[in-house]
């Protein structure tokens, strides 16, 4: 594991100043060094890395799950650079625009961006043309956590799990809703490859937001969602929601007591919601170096394993390499998911 680098010393007329500052260093010249491999310039740049706060840039409104993923990890990864992590909320057009603005981004280090399945596995198939490339636009920095889906009801639906749900659905064909994020979001794309894997014709409701389509389902205003436990679980342990079974392949450690729904009938239905660190492209290896080691001690950190226990998540972690590969693998499997469900580009 690499040691952060916290502050650079200088020499000055053969003394030594403990945290002076390193001189500025163009774009041009920060771009040519991570392409040329000159370790001279890459490493005089990341020395005293990071000097000022980090920008951290969230495709989503706050407030949500994402969100307040993002900012827990975010915060303890401050205390590890020893320098402030400052959030700035760019939602809309289902976090292509954080995207864009982080990819035009200087590759100085000073702008993190936390991606998700959304952005970095679904819309890339479901958006016709983007303002950026998913995978050439960006340097991996870590693989921060994943989430299983859960199948909800509105309480007063009827249905006590998968196959009753299946069964009133098919004996009232296209007069069932189910919920979602917004078009193209996870909760569409997992609610669709659910109504075609088990065979049933319900109508698409999209809401701005996951917050206002649990609200909805709860009143009764929608029949199901299929949405991430993080975002789900408060309102199904207050009983406000009926849970009905997971989305992966195996039992989700938040819920243990829900089957999944493969096992429930839906044979090969394996969906997860994700997020991860990413910077723009160019920037220097021994910046994104730093930014991982901060990143996977905070994932380690009490703090952290607390809240993702609380809200279902699964903790990562590892290397960039690894989840540069994670990366693609997802953009070619939620390719297959897109067809499978018939969801057309936008």
């Amino acid at each position: 594991m690499h040691q952060l680098p916290y502050r650079s010393d200088r020499r000055q007329g053969g003394a030594v100043r403990p945290g002076a500052a390193l001189a500025p260093m163009s774009r041009r010249a920060l771009l040519l060094a991570a392409a040329c491999g000159l370790p001279g310039l890459a490493g005089a740049q990341a020395a005293g890395y990071p000097q000022r706060p980090v920008r951290l840039v969230l495709g989503f409104p706050p407030g949500g799950a994402t969100d307040n993923s993002a900012r827990v990890v975010a915060q303890k990864m401050a205390e590890f650079l020893r320098q402030p992590i400052v959030v700035e909320n760019k939602p809309g057009a289902s976090g292509n625009i954080a995207a864009e603005a982080v990819a035009r981004s200087a590759p100085d280090g000073y702008t993190l961006f936390y991606t998700t399945s959304t952005i970095h596995g679904i819309n890339p198939n479901v958006f016709a043309k983007l303002p950026y490339d998913p995978v050439e636009d960006f340097e991996p920095v870590l693989y921060v956590s994943r989430t299983l889906l859960v199948l909800l009801t509105r309480n007063d639906l009827g249905a006590g799990s998968t196959d009753e749900l299946i069964r009133l659905a098919k004996s009232r064909p296209g007069t069932l809703s189910y919920a979602s994020a917004g078009p193209g979001s996870t909760q569409h794309l997992a609610g669709a490859l659910f109504c075609r894997q088990a065979g049933i014709d319900a109508l698409h409701v999209p809401y701005k937001g996951s917050s206002p389509a649990l609200t909805d389902l709860m009143s009764g205003q929608v029949d199901f969602m299929i949405d991430t436990i993080s975002a789900s679980a408060t309102f199904i342990r207050a009983g406000r929601l009926r849970a009905l079974a997971v989305s992966g392949l195996d039992r989700s450690p938040a819920l243990p007591q829900l089957p999944t729904i493969d096992a429930e009938g839906v044979k090969g239905y394996n969906v997860a919601a994700w997020g991860g660190f990413l910077v723009p492209k160019g920037t220097p290896a021994p910046i994104v170096q730093a930014l991982n080691s901060a990143g996977n001690q905070a994932l380690r950190s009490q703090e952290v394993v607390s809240r993702a226990a609380e809200t279902g998540s699964e903790l990562q972690g590892g290397t960039p390499e690894e989840f540069g590969k994670f990366i693609r693998r997802e953009l070619a499997s939620w390719k297959l998911a897109v067809a499978a469900a018939g969801v057309p580009k936008q």
